[in-house]
């Protein structure tokens, strides 16, 4: 079997989106490959065939914000180098195979020991479009940041791209590339959950998510729809949950497993993606709709992928048509299951990409 050097860059496992699709690429890419895994000290442990894991050192495991750069997550990417060039020393790698800025940036800084390996980039996002969720942009910084960036992209031989926004992206072009959403296990697994309807969001709490705002307009429609919110939620969301009085209303039950998850999503009346800022779309998109949920979204372009208006889902722009949409969707049940099946014809698609042979057939080309 061929060897692969798999560069990533984060925590494995965490049910999470960045991680949950590096181990769907790790399990597809282990029935064609023996693979050589470097990452984070950080993570459950776990075992797939052919997969042999090296991680950074286990007495030096921080806590990582959400898309923030930390100096405890460059000392993390400077172990995970120094373990990619010990590997390179003593291996011959047919393929280098990195996740996202961080890994392809090792591979580059690894490629005077692997002159005739194939370069395969697996971006998740773009990194000022992620940078940006969170800090304001400036001006030095991100310039330097772009020119590395092109700098990685030329260096890679196949480009692996997880939105279709990317596809026309000029820093991409005249390279070889492929779409593969973010794939995620869909089986669920029964636990206790709320009597009556609700709504579910799932996912992290920062501000970009608009989850905050998206309350904001929920607490003016007396009835007694309720919304479950899957995930850690930030000390600011307690206070302001109890500050409202919702605590009847919302409900809190912290991060789940990703089949506990499914069966809520399952149960729910829909679901909602409040987010009010960002370039690339949102893992949780893909998470609803192949579990045939239809979506209540913010109308910014990055919640397009995928949804459109009337067919799957339904979109607000102001406060005003938030409440008059919401109020639509829990009382409708002819649209409500018109638009669950406009889900299940986009999930479809969503399992065409999926594909396994499609996938590994467009990697090696």
């Amino acid at each position: 079997m061929k060897k692969v050097l798999f560069i990533a860059p984060s925590p494995l496992y965490l049910e999470k989106g960045s991680s949950l699709r590096m181990y769907s690429i790790l399990e597809k890419l282990a029935k064609h490959y023996k693979i050589d895994l470097v990452t984070y000290s950080l993570g459950r442990k776990f075992k797939i065939k052919n997969v042999n894991i090296h991680r950074t050192p286990l007495w030096f495991k921080p806590k990582l914000p959400v898309g923030k750069p930390t100096f405890s997550k460059i000392l993390l990417d400077f172990f995970m180098w120094i373990k990619t060039i010990k590997l390179s020393l003593f291996n011959k790698y047919e393929i280098i195979h990195c996740e996202d800025f961080e890994g392809i940036g090792i591979g580059y800084f690894t490629s005077l020991l692997n002159r005739n390996s194939k370069y395969v980039y697996d971006l998740h996002n773009r990194i000022l479009d992620n940078l940006h969720l969170n800090s304001k942009p400036k001006k030095i910084r991100d310039s330097l940041l772009l020119f590395l960036e092109k700098l990685f992209v030329k260096k890679s031989d196949k480009i692996i791209l997880n939105w279709r926004i990317y596809e026309k992206d000029p820093i991409f072009s005249n390279k070889k590339k492929f779409l593969f959403y973010d794939e995620l296990n869909t089986l669920c697994k029964k636990i206790d959950f709320p009597k009556g309807k609700y709504l579910i969001y799932t996912g992290n709490f920062e501000k970009y998510q608009g989850v905050e705002e998206f309350l904001k307009s929920f607490k003016e429609i007396g009835n007694k729809i309720k919304i479950v919110l899957v995930g850690e939620p930030t000390e600011k969301l307690k206070y302001f949950i109890k500050k409202n009085g919702l605590t009847k209303k919302i409900m809190l039950i912290g991060k789940k497993k990703i089949e506990e998850t499914n069966f809520l999503i399952k149960k729910a009346l829909f679901a909602i993606l409040p987010r009010i800022k960002g370039v690339q779309p949102s893992m949780k998109l893909i998470h609803y709709l192949v579990l045939d949920k239809p979506i209540l979204a913010k109308n910014i372009s990055c919640n397009k992928e995928l949804l459109i208006e009337d067919k799957n889902s339904l979109f607000y722009s102001s406060k005003k048509e938030l409440e008059k949409k919401l109020k639509l969707l829990i009382s409708d049940k002819r649209l409500l299951s018109m638009l669950k099946k406009g889900a299940k014809r986009t999930k479809k698609e969503i399992l065409r990409i999926w594909d396994n042979r499609r996938f590994i057939k467009e990697y090696e080309k």
